[in-house]
């Protein structure tokens, strides 16, 4: 019997390597398919106060929420909450509103590259050739996308606004990654989650507030906003990161990591389906560029 039941779970982590990065992509195409109904700041808070209500309230009821420890830890809960809830949060929505979904997936997927960059200036950290190829084959990569591919704007620097927002959002997920990585928490995974969750809703609590006044109360709830509330809590929140998490526990970081190379495929594949957006040639190169060039970071540091 424990045989069997080892064998069915490492037969759902393989299932979940293929659907974690839907439920990772589902958020891009929320930001861009939401845009126009909901203002972006508030769905982002409203995104992840209902994520820390739902988690909190399953851990207590199952008896495994400890108030002391997240007071204990507030001080880093609440600067990774500003980092991976926060700068991650609204610009996300906001780009949704001046850039495509598969400009989103794509520059985020850089986010590896940034982490390995970071880590070799703050942590030391030694980047082989192989690793150092990658780097520049991302940067590139990125840098097409954000031109598309017309190098006349970069001579007169010309950028989407959109695309700068999801480069500011990347670079804030990977300062995040790397803090979940060396500040140590007593907290199990979900308690630490859960408070960051309700962290990130009260560090958009103030935009939220200004975003009323410049743009009016939130309008009434219709099919198409709850519909993009409860894929974001549900999917691109609560199940990208169970999930991810399931995946690492039993096939290993190396395979979980396989769902960063496929979250901006799917990406582009369920915008061009779901939201009718075209795939242009300089998607291409830059995805041609970017991919490889994280497997060639990730596989190096394993």
């Amino acid at each position: 019997m424990p045989l069997f039941k080892y064998a069915t779970k490492i037969k759902l982590a393989w299932v979940l390597v293929f659907i974690c990065p839907a439920f990772f992509s589902s958020n891009m195409i929320v930001a861009r398919g939401i845009s126009g109904h909901f203002p972006p700041i508030s769905l982002a808070f409203l995104r992840w106060l209902l994520v820390g209500m739902v988690i909190m309230v399953a851990l207590k009821t199952l008896r495994q929420l400890n108030l002391q420890l997240i007071r204990q830890e507030i001080r880093s809960i609440l600067f990774l909450a500003s980092l991976g809830m926060g700068l991650c949060g609204g610009p996300v929505y906001l780009a949704g509103e001046l850039t495509t979904a598969t400009n989103i997936g794509l520059i985020y997927s850089s986010a590896p590259l940034l982490m390995a960059v970071m880590a070799f200036f703050v942590f030391k950290e030694s980047l082989n050739l192989n690793q150092s190829l990658g780097l520049f084959l991302g940067l590139i990569g990125v840098l097409i996308i954000l031109i598309k591919a017309d190098f006349n704007l970069l001579m007169r620097l010309q950028f989407n606004l959109g695309d700068l927002w999801i480069v500011l959002a990347t670079c804030s997920f990977s300062i995040y990654s790397l803090g979940i990585k060396h500040l140590k928490s007593q907290l199990s995974q979900v308690q630490r989650f859960g408070a960051m969750a309700l962290g990130g809703a009260l560090w958009h609590l103030p935009f939220v507030a200004m975003e009323i006044i410049t743009r009016g109360p939130w309008p009434e709830l219709t099919p198409t906003i709850a519909t993009a509330l409860v894929v974001v809590v549900f999917f691109a929140s609560i199940g990208a990161y169970l999930s991810y998490g399931f995946i690492v526990v039993h096939l290993g970081t190396a395979i979980a990591g396989t769902t960063l190379y496929l979250s901006p495929i799917y990406a582009a594949v369920l915008a061009a389906i779901l939201l009718q957006e075209a795939i242009m040639p300089y998607h291409l190169i830059g995805g041609a560029l970017i991919l490889p060039s994280l497997w060639l970071v990730s596989s190096a540091r394993r």
